[in-house]
């Protein structure tokens, strides 16, 4: 039997309380008091979040984020056949304190593959903010997350074999997303079709493709990538000159400009993006050369070509699978389609296909 809980119901005090008293903070101020509440509604479906209030025998509270597997009747089946709880859960474990990277303080995290649970229980981030999506991030948040991205990619860059168990696009899971877009066409195109800039043919054409995307993705250079870095992902400083990134779930080594093109195409109000788009390139080229990398405009041009391209797993697999009853889950799958294939368009990603 599994330690790990199932679900939030399943959460209890004593289970927190030990893994929370070997906190360094908590052993002459000792803890008098638990207590949690859901949070998160609506940003993402990969997990069941809450967040944990303690508050210490002095009165001082300190918030902590927990975060169990994504419901059964959602998005959970997903994030097994794709390892996204065993990756986020490795990360942490294994590469976090290797990345010059701010990431949350984590207090525990457990997988158990058999039982299908997994626990993160991490600093709050409190005092920091998270961008609404649907709003899109601004202009400074934009350039502080782009200068944050580089020192991800930079220190694994054409060298991704150093970490052997992150998957790339000929990895048999990855290789999955074929038969799941070709699963998922229907349904995310009834759901999102008619507000999209990319024509039903046109989209078939891009799903038929898809063994071929996936090759060209792991052809060449190839780098370490968040995949999902989005500003929901994201907590930025007041200032919103630091960044500190969260969600590990999806990483991989991937063709450079994945993550570079999804944080454009699905975070920024398409008049926004396009106004800013070349700052943006340049400043993201200046950074990566700060990293000893040498990247020019027109490989990093052609590179997202492909790279927009695979992007569409995220708002095709995840809009045609989150639960259709929650609204602003609806809201959000809704504009990162409508912005992605607006740059799709915008960058004539499809004439490589």
């Amino acid at each position: 039997m599994s330690t790990i809980p199932g679900n939030m119901s399943e959460v209890r005090e004593e289970w927190l309380f030990d893994l929370l008293k070997t906190e360094e903070k908590f052993t002459e101020d000792e803890i008098e008091s638990i207590s949690r509440e859901p949070v998160g509604e609506g940003i993402g479906q990969s997990g069941e979040f809450n967040r944990v209030e303690v508050i210490s025998r002095s009165g001082k509270k300190t918030n902590y984020f927990l975060k169990l597997r994504a419901p059964l009747n959602g998005i959970h089946p997903v994030a097994m056949r794709y390892r996204m709880y065993e990756k986020e859960v490795r990360f942490y474990r294994e590469l976090a304190s290797q990345m010059n990277v701010r990431t949350p303080h984590i207090v525990h995290t457990d997988y158990d593959e058999a039982e299908e649970r997994v626990v993160l229980l991490m600093e709050y981030m409190d005092g920091w903010s998270s961008p609404d999506q649907l709003t899109g991030a601004s202009h400074q948040q934009t350039k502080s997350a782009l200068k944050e991205l580089t020192k991800i990619s930079a220190p694994f860059w054409g060298k991704t074999e150093v970490v052997s168990w992150l998957p790339d696009f000929q990895t048999d899971f990855l290789r999955d997303t074929i038969e799941d877009m070709r699963a998922c066409e229907t349904v995310f195109f009834g759901r999102f079709g008619d507000d999209l800039s990319i024509s039903r043919e046109d989209f078939s054409r891009m799903v038929e493709a898809w063994p071929t995307i996936l090759d060209k993705l792991s052809e060449g250079t190839l780098t370490f990538t968040h995949y999902d870095y989005r500003v929901e992902n994201l907590f930025f400083s007041q200032d919103s000159s630091q960044v500190a990134v969260i969600d590990w779930q999806l990483i991989a080594a991937v063709r450079p400009s994945w993550d570079f093109a999804y944080l454009l195409g699905t975070n920024i109000e398409t008049n926004e993006r396009r106004k800013y788009e070349q700052e943006y390139i340049d400043l993201y080229l200046s950074e990566l050369k700060e990293q000893n990398i040498d990247y020019s405009e027109g490989q990093l041009r052609e590179d997202m070509k492909w790279t927009l391209l695979g992007i569409s797993t995220i708002p095709v697999i995840g809009g045609a699978n989150f639960d259709a009853s929650n609204e602003r889950s609806f809201k959000l799958f809704k504009t990162m389609a409508q912005r992605h294939f607006e740059m799709i368009a915008d960058y004539d990603a499809l004439s490589v296909i």
